[in-house]
C-alpha cells in the first residue's frame, strides 16, 4: 500500500533536472547577467562664463569651446522667450575667448535694442534662399540686363556653396571661390569656367552681397563676412576720337552699309554731339526735343544708369542734326531711331552694333566703340571752357563733376597752358592824338 502510494506520488511530480541541465541552466543564466552600462556621451551642456573675478558674466554662455548669448526676447505672441545666439565675428569665425565674447556680445546687445536680432530656427541653404532673392521686390526693380548678369552670377554661387546654410558662408569660403574663378579651375554643372580679372571677381562679390544683404534684413544672419576687395588693374585712358577720325568714320557709314547707313551716321553724330549713352539714345522719342526752349531730355522714362532723366542744352552741331533728322524722319514713328525692320508695329531700333562694325572696319578704326562718341563730347566739351558741373549734369553725372575733372582735367590744363602762350606783355600801346587847344 505504501509503495503504490509512492510511486503514484512521485509520477506526478517533475522529473529532477539532471546534472547536464543544471549546467546548462547555469551558463545561461551567466549569459543573462547584466553586465555594468559603459557611460555615455553626452554632449556638453550651457554653462555660466565667468569674469577674471569668478563673477557670472551677465548674458554669456559657454559650451564646450563655443560661446553664446543669452537672451529673453519677444516671441511673436507677445511673450518674452529665452535664445541662445552663438557670437561670432563678422567674417563668420567664432569668437576664441572671452574678450572677443565680450565684444561679440555688445554688439547683439545694440541689435537687440534696434529689434534686429537674427530669427530663429535653422537658417536656409544659400540655393533656397537665392531663390527668394530673386522674387524680391528690390530685385525685380532692377534693369533687365542687371537682373540676368545678377542670375547667371548666383548660380555659379550656388554651385559652389550647395546646402551650406546662408549663416555659415565664411570669408574663407568666398576666397576660394574667388581663387577658382581667377585660375581658371571653376566647375559648374560639367563645365569649366575661363579666368576672370580682379574686376570681374570684385563684381561677384558685390552680387554675392546682394544675397546676403537680403537675408540679414529677413534676419538670417547678423553680420556678413568681410572679404578684401582685390586690386585692380587699372584702365588704360581711352583714346580719344579726333575730328578727322569722326568724319572718315560717319563718311563710311554711307558706303559699308547699305541699308541703313544714314541711320547709323545720324545715330553716331547724336551719340557725340549729346552725350548720350547707347541706349540712352535708343530710348528717346521725339516728344523729348523741344525745340522751342532748344533742350533734350534724355530717359523721360527713367531708363537710365541712375534712374534719373537730365536735360541738355542744344549746342549748334547737335541743333543742326536733330533739325536735320526731324525733315526727314519716319511719319509713323515717335522714335527718334526706329526698327528698321519694324514692319506694322512702332518698334525703336535695339542695337546698331552690326552696322556699327562694318562702318569702323571700313575706315580701319576697329578700335572705336559707341562710348568714344560720349567720350568725343565730354572732351570738346571741357576743351571748350565749359566748367565740369555743367558737363557732369549734361553727361547724367550726379558727383558734380568730380568724375569729369578726373578724366577730363588734363584736357582743360592743355588749354589753360595753350591760352597763357597767346598772352603777349609786348604789345605796343598806341596813343591818341593830341587835340590842340585853341
Amino acid at each position: 500500500m505504501t509503495l503504490c502510494y509512492r510511486l503514484c506520488y512521485c509520477d506526478g511530480m517533475k522529473r529532477p533536472e539532471s546534472t547536464v541541465d543544471i549546467a546548462t541552466e547555469a551558463v545561461e543564466s551567466s549569459n543573462r547577467i547584466k553586465l555594468p552600462k559603459v557611460a555615455r556621451r553626452h554632449k556638453a551642456s550651457f554653462t555660466r562664463v565667468l569674469d577674471s573675478r569668478n563673477r557670472p558674466v551677465k548674458f554669456l554662455q559657454i559650451r564646450g569651446d563655443r560661446y553664446y548669448a543669452f537672451f529673453k526676447v519677444d516671441g511673436g505672441d507677445g511673450t518674452k522667450k529665452p535664445r541662445r545666439f552663438p557670437l561670432h565675428h563678422e567674417d563668420g569665425t567664432p569668437v576664441a575667448n572671452l574678450t572677443e565674447a565680450g565684444e561679440a556680445l555688445a554688439c547683439l546687445r545694440v541689435a537687440r535694442q534696434e529689434h534686429v536680432l537674427p530669427t530663429s530656427g535653422r537658417k536656409p541653404a544659400f540655393s533656397d534662399y537665392a531663390a527668394t532673392y530673386l522674387q524680391k521686390a528690390a530685385f525685380l526693380a532692377k534693369k533687365p540686363g542687371t537682373r540676368t548678369n545678377e542670375e547667371k552670377v548666383i548660380a555659379l554661387w550656388k554651385s559652389h556653396f550647395g546646402s551650406t546654410r546662408v549663416d555659415n558662408i565664411t570669408t574663407a569660403m568666398i576666397v576660394a571661390f574667388q581663387e577658382l574663378r581667377r585660375k581658371g579651375t571653376f566647375v559648374a554643372r560639367g563645365k569649366t569656367y575661363k579666368p576672370i580679372t580682379a574686376r570681374t571677381a570684385n563684381l561677384d562679390v558685390i552680387t554675392l552681397r546682394n544675397v546676403l544683404n537680403a537675408a540679414k534684413d529677413d534676419g538670417h544672419l547678423r553680420a556678413l563676412p568681410v572679404v578684401k576687395k582685390l586690386k585692380e588693374v587699372e584702365a588704360v585712358e581711352k583714346r580719344l576720337l579726333t575730328e578727322a577720325e569722326f568724319k572718315s568714320l560717319l563718311a563710311h557709314c554711307l558706303t559699308a552699309c547699305q541699308r541703313n547707313g544714314a541711320q547709323l551716321a545720324d545715330y553716331l553724330r547724336f551719340l557725340a554731339y549729346s552725350g548720350a549713352r547707347e541706349q540712352e539714345a535708343l530710348h528717346i522719342k521725339w516728344e523729348d526735343v523741344n525745340f522751342p526752349d532748344e533742350k533734350l531730355t534724355i530717359g523721360a522714362d527713367k531708363d537710365t544708369k541712375n534712374h534719373k532723366s537730365r536735360s541738355v542744352n542744344f549746342t549748334a552741331p547737335l541743333r543742326e542734326v536733330l533739325l536735320e533728322m526731324h525733315s526727314r524722319r519716319a511719319p509713323d514713328s515717335v522714335w527718334l531711331f526706329p526698327s528698321p525692320r519694324r514692319g506694322d508695329k512702332d518698334i525703336r531700333a535695339s542695337s546698331l552694333k552690326q552696322s556699327l562694325d562694318l562702318a569702323r572696319t571700313a575706315a580701319d578704326l576697329p578700335w572705336v566703340g559707341f562710348h568714344h562718341l560720349r567720350h568725343y563730347f565730354c572732351s570738346w566739351c571741357v576743351m571748350s571752357g565749359i566748367d565740369f558741373m555743367t558737363v557732369a549734369s549734361w553727361a547724367g553725372h550726379s558727383d558734380g563733376g568730380i568724375l569729369i575733372g578726373k578724366v577730363y582735367g588734363h584736357l582743360a590744363d592743355e588749354h589753360k597752358k595753350a591760352a597763357a602762350a597767346r598772352v603777349s606783355f609786348g604789345l605796343r600801346v598806341l596813343s591818341t592824338p593830341k587835340q590842340e587847344v585853341g
